[in-house]
């Protein structure tokens, strides 16, 4: 009964090579690399979160130093520290939090106690999560360590964000990117979980949950979790339109609608499908989100035809995207892409949200009635070129003027003023006094 108090994503964690999904190439890798006896000093796991990378250090510590190293799939039979390792509390398997220790005195004591042999184990393994976190201090002491550390030590580092490890340390560790799971693999995995917990879940559901976890096994099954408290306990069948309500998410349907009269420039239907998507409790994010994916789709469908093979997307969705591709350009598609990244932004500029997704609808509604880019340019063009021909004009009219034709007012007026400026020039060199300086300079 313990067992089941867990949350899913605790009682179906893997235990073994064989239940991890989605990452055949990295455990394959590993396994050949125990079996082989080449287990290098050093792993560094990366990837997005809930992909499995705390998870799969553990199985690589408990293949390490379990007595079936050699078949790491096969179960244990009497003693064996696979057990303490699943538990977190083996003697010999330290794990460490880095987002909580990240300071040099953390490390310095850590590398105290790696000059000392594994107590049961054959191998003293230091298991350090979101190793990111770490100063620049703390990771300058674990280099030495790291790069040459006592036989019976070895590092396991995980982080989300490996971009903030410095090369010295990525270059002294075997890495591995842990992937995002693809739907499919996710789907079938879902599928076997509800069939385990006895739950009422149809196939639609199953690949929202699966499309609103981004390729997160944790969050799928927190996700999936949560719909069968919610839905199950009442003797419910989770379907499409529960799951949607639950997470706030958009019915596709309603959010194809939306795209269609913003490019149609209906500004009434835009606004009150808004209002309706709203009112159903969506979020305001989540759905332009899902209006950027029907824009792309759109542009799919411009590109290489109607949309086939592709589950996210039914049969009915895929025959009026490609509608909607054959009536628009691809100048239009970039616009609106553009102007919804941009309100994605200032969602989180404007505390009303409702409000900020009401004034980017009807920018987008407005927005076809703006010129399209290459018209702007070719209307530039244009100018410039009258503007050339008009001037070229003036100056020929200008030089056909002959002896005796009256000249315009701003013309003349322009001459008499140069006349004027001239006459007192010349009255000034006839003064008396200019004169006198002029006959001394010559006499000298």
């Amino acid at each position: 009964m313990e067992n089941n108090r867990k949350g899913l994503s605790l009682k179906y964690r893997p235990q073994s090579f064989d239940e991890v999904i989605g990452q055949d190439v990295m455990v394959q890798i590993i396994k050949n690399a125990i079996k082989m006896d080449r287990i290098p000093n050093a792993y560094l796991l990366t990837g997005i979160r809930g992909v499995g990378k705390t998870t799969t250090a553990r199985i690589i510590a408990k293949a390490i130093n379990c007595k079936n190293s050699e078949s790491p799939e096969k179960k244990c039979e009497g003693f064996c520290h696979c057990e303490a390792i699943t538990n977190s509390n083996h003697i010999d398997v330290l794990e460490m939090d880095a987002a909580s220790k990240t300071g040099i005195d953390d490390i310095r004591e850590l590398i105290d106690s790696a000059k000392y042999y594994p107590t049961s184990a054959k191998y003293k393994i230091f298991i350090i999560d979101e190793v990111h976190m770490l100063s620049k201090q703390a990771f300058n002491g674990l280099l030495k360590t790291l790069e040459e550390p006592p036989p019976h030590l070895k590092f396991i580092l995980a982080t989300t964000e490996v971009k903030k490890i410095p090369l010295t340390i990525i270059s002294r560790c075997q890495r591995f990117d842990l992937r995002r799971i693809k739907l499919e693999e996710m789907i079938s995995f879902l599928k076997k979980i509800s069939e385990k917990e006895k739950a009422k879940i149809n196939e639609k559901a199953l690949m929202l949950i699966a499309k609103a976890s981004e390729g997160s096994v944790r969050d799928a099954l927190s996700i999936l979790d949560q719909a069968i408290s919610t839905f199950n306990i009442l003797g419910e069948e989770i379907i499409e339109t529960s799951v949607r309500t639950m997470l706030g998410i958009a019915d596709r349907s309603r959010i194809i609608d939306l795209v269609r009269f913003v490019i149609d420039g209906d500004k009434a239907k835009a606004l009150a499908d808004a209002q309706e998507i709203f009112d159903l409790g969506a979020d305001p994010k989540l759905v332009l989100q899902d209006m950027l994916e029907v824009i792309y789709l759109i542009s799919r469908s411009k590109s290489f035809g109607k949309i086939e093979n592709d589950l996210t997307v039914s049969e009915s969705e895929s025959d009026v995207i490609l509608g909607l591709s054959k009536n628009i350009d691809f100048s239009y598609i970039s616009m609106i892409w553009q102007f919804i990244l941009k309100g994605i932004e200032e969602l989180s500029f404007v505390p009303n949200h409702f409000l900020s997704f009401q004034m980017l609808i009807m920018r987008l509604v407005h927005l076809k009635d703006l010129p399209s880019p290459e018209q702007v340019i070719e209307d530039a063009l244009n100018s410039d070129t009258r503007a050339m021909s008009e001037s070229t004009e003036k100056q020929d009219d200008f030089n056909e003027i002959k002896p005796g034709t009256i000249i315009n007012k701003q013309t003349s007026a322009k001459t008499q003023i140069k006349s004027i400026i001239q006459e007192k020039a010349e009255d000034i060199d006839r003064s008396p006094k200019i004169l006198e300086k002029k006959t001394r300079s010559w006499k000298t």
